[in-house]
């Protein structure tokens, strides 16, 4: 019996000197303004409400608690009710158009919103059907500032407005480190790339393809 074995075997990297591969390695200074911004940024995230007086109509950015029960030509159906519902006018979070119908109406009002069920209602034979929501407006809230002080430090688990200054540069730094960082790397990948020549087996960049085209259609993987 005679037979001929071929195997693909991984190229010997022969590593030439490094010291003529350059790198930068940056010292990043964040500056005050930057540290405020981001602070001031987050305060808005963490937005909070006050109740609004009883003969305050609603606005956008107002957070509307009530009831609700809905009904499709005059009907229940499964998943019609809601009890203490928070909504924040103007985001169109819920039903599309059903922000807009709960605009200008005080504490303590009845009101009827007519909408048709989403796309993504549960009962697909209900999707696009048009209902009929009674809302009972339990309470209506203004957003109000949050105060940048000591207290809303402590609150995203600083000692103090100081400390969480501190913090939130230590944290930007790092971001900006990060991507500096990886163009130094990039830098040096190139460098080293122009310094050796291989010669890459065929079947390893066939698994390195296959790798990365995981999960891909095949005509997507064939056209690239």
């Amino acid at each position: 019996l005679d037979y001929t074995i071929e195997l693909e075997t991984l190229p010997e990297i022969k590593v030439k000197p490094l010291n003529t591969i350059k790198a930068t390695e940056y010292n990043v200074e964040i500056e005050k303004n930057i540290v405020d911004k981001r602070i001031s940024e987050i305060a808005k995230s963490q937005q909070n409400f006050d109740d609004k007086k009883e003969n305050e109509k609603s606005e956008k950015g107002d957070m509307i608690i009530f009831d609700y029960k809905g009904k499709i030509d005059g009907k229940d159906f499964e998943g019609n009710e809601g009890k203490n519902v928070q909504l924040i006018l103007g985001r169109d979070l819920f039903i599309k158009g059903f922000d807009d119908q709960l605009l200008g109406i005080k504490r303590n009002a009845n009101k009827i919103v007519t909408v048709n069920l989403p796309p993504n209602f549960p009962k697909k034979e209900l999707v696009n059907k048009k209902t009929n929501f009674d809302c009972k407006i339990i309470n209506i809230k203004k957003p109000i500032d949050t105060k940048i002080n000591d207290d809303f430090a402590k609150k995203m688990g600083a000692k103090n407005l100081l400390d969480l200054k501190s913090l939130v540069k230590n944290q930007i730094s790092k971001e900006y480190k990060r991507s500096l960082d990886s163009i130094t790397k990039k830098y040096i990948l190139e460098q080293l790339e122009k310094s050796h020549s291989l010669d890459i087996p065929p079947n390893l960049l066939e698994q390195e393809t296959k790798v990365i085209s995981q999960g891909q259609k095949k005509e997507d993987v064939e056209k690239n």
